[in-house]
């Protein structure tokens, strides 16, 4: 029959499919390393001892965000063994082109099977295979044709096994709806469908688009999965007289009247096509759109009768012909691009799904969402800095203040006898007023100081402050000294010598004589010290220098708290900020390494 021609491009094409995609084994295999490299690398991970002793909600906010990745890293693990073993089957129908039937029972799945499979070209072979109710693979120990090893097909059809078989480059999957399924084999069906190249619906012309089949194919769209929907049995039968011409009839009608099977008009096939069609519009998303293939109605029976009757208007009218142009068109120009896409589609819509994330707010184990969380932690972390800076600046501020105050109430009791002993009492009280003041300012980030202040007491030393007493040193000759102590003793003897010789004079005469007698006594005196004066230097006790030793006692005592200080300061900055800067931009780092390397790999 010429059009057997349609049919035989078909099985040709077969024969012409190249499907092997080693590249896709290897990007599986990248992605695995990477996925199980990251959690390795993140399970690592934790919160560093002093960031968890010195700020107990940082240290949670770090700890949290941590648990987050590994939480998610973990899954991605979970995830990735789920996808591998639902894709496991592949290694028995790697380099096949996978079909697909799927749908209820009854729906002419195993009729159409069977056409496809027995219609071959006599050079080609067919291999069954068939899963039993647990989920089993049975062994087939030779390649058989069609009539000797066939689906179970009945008129109830309700195939309960998976079925299949592969026809040169292509693997035909029968699965039965779900329903109908025990857990083993219906977790196995729904493997088949999201690893299959190429997805055929039927549903029975007798009751098109019921309610489970519309559930069915809106897991089959969600999936991305592009469906040709397929109108089966769409035939019926119709009465004729019989060509016996027998009253009684013969053995092929009844009282001269047949039941002949003929195809479903040309206006009831329009009309359940676009029954389909517009139910199938309902269920589909704008973005989904892609989804659906073609629509159309068939007849594996009328089909079946017309190449048997050599029937070409049945034949034609059964829309197989033009089922085996669209599958003939699908192996030709998109099997190879199905094959290598579809096992990309799955691998992109893991990344997607389960790693990537586009909607952070219902994809908890994304990374996402594992970004606003280290976005958040950033902010954090800035937020403290800032405040440290600011907190570090008021204590700062208040060392000065705390060394007046300390000092000036000790200031009236510091003298020379226990000046050491003071200074070291007020050495003591600043330790541990610094400490409060420090303490007091930067609590708010840091809850632990016994580490860092544990040196403060040991730090200082008194011996350099002495107050002594304090002399200046005056300069002057001994000429000047002599003249005056020489003129007072000449003027003296000089005068107790007038004094002796007017003895009988009156007093008036006794005193002018004397103060004569003392002038003259006086001027030789004088001449005489002069005579044997010298040059003298002198040091007089002016004060002491308490004053100084106290300035200098404070100014030292600044520098040295500011010096500690800054220290303490630098060395909170390295156990801490450093650290949990450092956990923040190295998971950052892995976050975005990670992430890069996924894109590469699609």
């Amino acid at each position: 029959m010429k059009q057997l021609t349609k049919l035989d491009e078909f099985y040709k094409s077969l024969k012409d499919i190249s499907v092997i995609n080693s590249d896709l084994d290897e990007k599986r295999e990248n992605l695995k390393t990477e996925v199980y490299t990251f959690n390795n690398t993140i399970q690592k991970r934790k919160v560093d001892k002093n960031i968890a002793k010195q700020n107990k909600e940082m240290a949670e906010l770090l700890d949290g965000t941590i648990g987050l990745i590994k939480e998610s890293a973990n899954s991605w693990v979970v995830n990735f063994e789920e996808m591998i073993e639902k894709e496991k089957f592949r290694s028995d129908l790697a380099n096949y082109f996978i079909i697909i039937i799927f749908g209820k029972v009854k729906a002419g799945k195993s009729s159409l099977g069977n056409f496809i499979a027995k219609h071959k070209l006599g050079n080609q072979t067919v291999e069954f295979f068939k899963y039993d109710e647990a989920g089993k693979k049975q062994a087939i120990n030779k390649l058989e044709e069609i009539d000797e090893d066939s689906f179970d097909t009945n008129n109830l059809e309700c195939t309960v096994e998976i079925q299949g078989f592969k026809l040169d480059g292509m693997a035909w999957i029968d699965t039965p709806g779900l329903g109908s399924m025990v857990k083993e084999n219906g977790d196995l069906a729904k493997e088949y469908i999201q690893s299959a190249d190429y997805v055929i619906y039927p549903t029975s012309s007798d009751a098109t688009m019921d309610m489970s089949e519309e559930a069915q194919l809106t897991e089959l769209f969600d999936q991305n999965k592009k469906v040709t929907i397929c109108i089966t049995k769409s035939d019926e039968r119709e009465e004729d007289e019989c060509e016996c011409g027998l009253e009684d009839g013969c053995s092929n009608c009844v009282d001269g009247i047949t039941s002949v099977l003929v195809n479903k008009s040309v206006e009831n096939r329009a009309s359940q096509e676009l029954h389909v069609r517009t139910t199938i519009n309902s269920i589909i998303k704008k973005d989904e759109e892609s989804v659906l293939g073609d629509i159309f109605s068939i007849s594996s029976h009328t089909a079946s009768k017309g190449l048997e009757e050599n029937n070409v208007e049945l034949f034609e009218n059964s829309n197989m012909p033009k089922f085996y142009e669209l599958i003939t068109e699908v192996v030709k120009e998109k099997a190879t691009k199905l094959k290598e896409e579809t096992p990309y589609d799955g691998l992109k819509s893991f990344i997607d799904n389960n790693i990537l994330g586009s909607d952070s707010s219902t994809q908890e184990n994304s990374i996402a969402n594992i970004k606003q969380a280290l976005n958040d932690l950033d902010k954090k972390i800035d937020e403290s800095i800032e405040r440290f800076q600011v907190l570090q600046n008021n204590a700062n501020s208040d060392l000065e203040n705390e060394i007046e105050n300390v000092v000036s109430e000790y200031y009236s009791n510091i003298n020379q006898s226990n000046s050491k002993d003071i200074f070291a009492t007020i050495d003591s009280e600043l330790n541990t007023k610094i400490s409060t003041v420090i303490q007091t300012n930067i609590h708010e980030i840091f809850a632990d100081f016994d580490t860092t202040l544990k040196s403060l007491t040991t730090s200082f030393s008194t011996n350099e402050f002495t107050i002594h007493d304090k002399f200046e040193t005056y300069s002057y000759t001994t000429k000047t000294r002599n003249k005056k102590i020489g003129r007072g003793l000449f003027a003296l003897g000089t005068s107790i010598a007038v004094g002796i010789a007017t003895g009988g004079a009156s007093l008036v005469v006794q005193a002018g004589a004397t103060t004569l007698a003392g002038i003259a006594g006086g001027y030789i005196g004088g001449k005489a010290g002069e005579a044997t004066g010298s040059n003298q230097t002198e040091n007089i006790k002016v004060g002491d220098n308490k004053e100084e030793v106290i300035q200098k006692f404070k100014a030292i005592r600044l520098e040295n708290y500011e010096n500690y200080a800054k220290n303490l300061y630098k060395e909170m900055q390295d156990t801490f900020f450093v650290p949990l800067q450092r956990a923040s931009a190295e998971i950052n780092s892995d976050l975005s390494k990670f992430e890069k390397n996924l894109t590469n790999i699609l």
